[in-house]
């Protein structure tokens, strides 16, 4: 791979990541002049990585006006949790099924490193610090978790949803969706019972995780049921 393509890629990753874990906030603008001196890069491969990001739906283009990073929604937020969850729930039964004992030493190994993150979370009244190291090992989890579901397609649409979902997190939930030792033992339900090889209980305590999303990031009413979509003929 040459040098140029590396600077390229380098760029669009660190773009992707910090409009995934609330680098920049929902609408902001992205000022070219600032990102380049950043980056250290030209201002071809900028918009280039732009452009890459405006096609998977993490910016939007305005007329003389440059990029933002898109602006987010209770309705995006709830599609993305809704598309999150069945995806998860599908390829955890799967996983869950085909799973040989390596994988249950790579989920082992990658919800043991998210309790450190968040064990560490725990014991600050700012979490922003770890926000990028707890983004990182969230997705490890979950997309460890999922691994052995055997399809690659599948894993491809449901990075594309955990994605969408992590950008409503961290710009619109009090502290960027980490709810302290609720977040802890979701994740160790989820955990446990995975490598038990317990379905209905990895399943139940996956929808547990997704779908209570409200006040302090947790409530009574699950995410609201979607109005029905009418095509015209």
């Amino acid at each position: 791979m040459s040098t140029a393509n590396t600077n390229d890629t380098a760029v669009y990753e660190a773009l992707r990541n910090g409009l995934i874990w609330g680098r920049w906030k929902s609408g902001e603008h992205l000022k070219p002049q600032h990102l380049r001196d950043e980056m250290n890069c030209t201002v071809s491969m900028l918009r280039e990585a732009l452009l890459r990001l405006a096609g998977e739906g993490l910016v939007v283009s305005e007329k003389n006006h440059g990029f933002r990073a898109v602006a987010h929604s209770k309705e995006t937020f709830r599609e993305a949790a809704h598309l999150r969850l069945v995806l998860e729930c599908e390829a955890a039964e799967m996983a869950l099924a085909a799973g040989d004992f390596d994988w249950e030493m790579a989920v082992s190994a990658a919800h043991n490193k998210l309790t450190y993150v968040e064990k560490q979370m725990l014991e600050l009244n700012d979490v922003s610090e770890h926000l990028e190291r707890w983004s990182r090992q969230d997705w490890e989890f979950h997309s460890t978790l999922l691994s052995a579901c055997g399809s690659t397609l599948l894993m491809r649409s449901y990075k594309s949803a955990f994605d969408t979902f992590r950008m409503y997190a961290v710009s619109e939930i009090r502290n960027f969706g980490f709810s302290a030792e609720i977040t802890l033992d979701e994740h160790a339900a989820i955990y446990e019972a995975a490598v038990q090889r317990d379905k209905a209980n990895c399943i139940a305590a996956i929808e547990r995780h997704l779908t209570l999303f409200e006040n302090r990031n947790r409530s009574a009413e699950p995410v609201p049921e979607k109005k029905k979509i009418v095509v015209k003929k």
